[in-house]
């Protein structure tokens, strides 16, 4: 695609829904930081805006329109983007990463005595919402609804139902943390000085919640996988030659978890070198895999010898990912009790049979098994046990209605994400 189009791709993102990819560093760098020739408005998206795109396509819960700091320009854009850094900044990194250090140990509890498990199901999955709870003060029923849906609109599974229930789940915690306000971040925005809507707060708990939980559990599955498989990584952590921070950004650059996302759209038309031309108003989504990945292959031999944090898979310029500290946190924390906890920790099937969930917007596997030494939880009492559920493939599948029995969150959510 590169040799035929160069630095900006014109692309189908689903049957009868056309847009653009821009795989190329220095242009999505520019582009990123040039607000006026391009919004994060979608009300601009012209094809969506005169009917040609419908409600019930796959892709709409990622892209149409929302109040909130992914969609919003200029002084609209700083006003709310203050209020989510002010939330945000109440938590530190320490804070974050010591909740992740207990509920990541609790995850472990419940599978280390058997000497196997599904990484994706048991602990990647589960483990940035558990965080995320805490942080924004969910119940654990409404954790297990909000992550489902949250993933579905990911994949474009059902994305309208999927965003239904995402905004049913929040418009009842916004009206839970009226009543009983607290010191989470939810209860913090609505109280924030930038006087939020509770729409703007709904929504802006979507992104918040949403960059939270699924990139982090990506990229921590994401990085798990690249230890177990790239021989050099793993002697280098074994032998402390590279820092668990150094081994992320590496598969940042090479296996980030957002792809293709987030989307910006043209306010006037734009002539290619080649003499294509984007549209005023036409999709043009950020192709940040394909961009790192190429500049990983050319300077392969630099960025093995000196990892950096360059590259753009916490987004560039006014958009810059605002999740970058709390993602990173819960990653790093999650991989370290991984590896002090499972000794002889290694892949349980060949690396060429991992599979990967289809998604437009994200690169996640569908599962991760592996293979430890077992032994004994660290606390007393842990009584989960594996569900008999197939897990999730990469294909999608009807929603399903049925309801999961309560019990520790930590057990909740195991047997929910292991079996959907």
């Amino acid at each position: 695609m590169r040799a035929e189009h160069g630095p900006v791709i014109p692309v189908e993102l689903e049957p009868g829904v056309e847009g653009w990819l821009v795989i190329d560093y220095a242009t999505i760098t520019a582009w990123c930081r040039d607000e006026r020739t391009f919004s994060r408005d979608a009300h601009r998206w012209r094809d969506w805006r005169e009917g040609r795109v419908p409600d019930d396509a796959a892709v709409i819960g990622m892209m149409k329109p929302r109040p909130n700091a992914l969609f919003s320009d200029g002084e609209a854009h700083r006003r709310v983007r203050r209020a989510m850094t002010d939330a945000f900044g109440r938590f530190d990194s320490a804070r974050i990463a010591a909740d992740a250090r207990e509920l990541a140990g609790g995850l472990i509890d419940a599978f280390c005595a058997r000497g196997e498990a599904d990484l994706v199901a048991e602990y990647a999955n589960p483990l940035p919402l558990l965080v995320m709870n805490r942080l924004f003060g969910m119940d654990e029923a409404s954790g297990k609804r909000f992550f489902t849906a949250l993933r579905d609109m990911w994949d474009g599974v059902d994305a309208e139902r999927a965003n239904q229930e995402i905004e049913a789940v929040l418009s009842d915690l916004v009206g839970a943390k009226r009543d009983r306000p607290g010191e989470d971040i939810t209860s913090m925005l609505m109280r924030h000085r930038a006087g939020l809507s509770d729409e703007e707060v709904i929504q802006h708990l979507v992104l918040m919640i949403g960059a939270g939980s699924e990139p982090s559990a990506c990229l921590l599955s994401n990085a798990v996988r690249v230890m177990l498989t790239d021989q050099r990584l793993g002697d280098d952590l074994a032998s402390a030659r590279t820092a668990i921070p150094d081994a992320i950004d590496q598969v940042m650059w090479t296996a980030p978890p957002v792809t293709n996302y987030p989307v910006m759209y043209p306010t006037q038309d734009i002539t290619l070198p080649g003499g294509a031309v984007i549209r005023e108003g036409s999709p043009v989504l950020l192709g940040f895999a394909a961009a790192n990945r190429a500049v990983a292959d050319e300077h392969r031999d630099r960025l093995e010898d000196a990892p950096n944090r360059a590259h753009l898979a916490w987004g560039v310029g006014p958009h810059r990912c605002p999740a970058k500290e709390m993602a990173t946190a819960i990653s790093i924390t999650g991989i370290e009790v991984l590896l002090n906890r499972l000794p002889r920790l290694r892949l349980a099937v060949p690396a060429d049979e991992l599979a990967w969930r289809l998604s437009p917007f994200g690169h996640a596997l569908t599962r991760l098994p592996v293979a430890f030494d077992p032994h004994s939880p660290e606390q007393e009492g842990t009584t989960w046990k594996p569900s008999d559920s197939k897990p999730d493939t990469s294909t999608t599948r009807p929603p399903s209605s049925e309801k999961q029995g309560q019990s520790s969150l930590s057990s909740f959510l195991a047997r929910l994400l292991r079996g959907r």
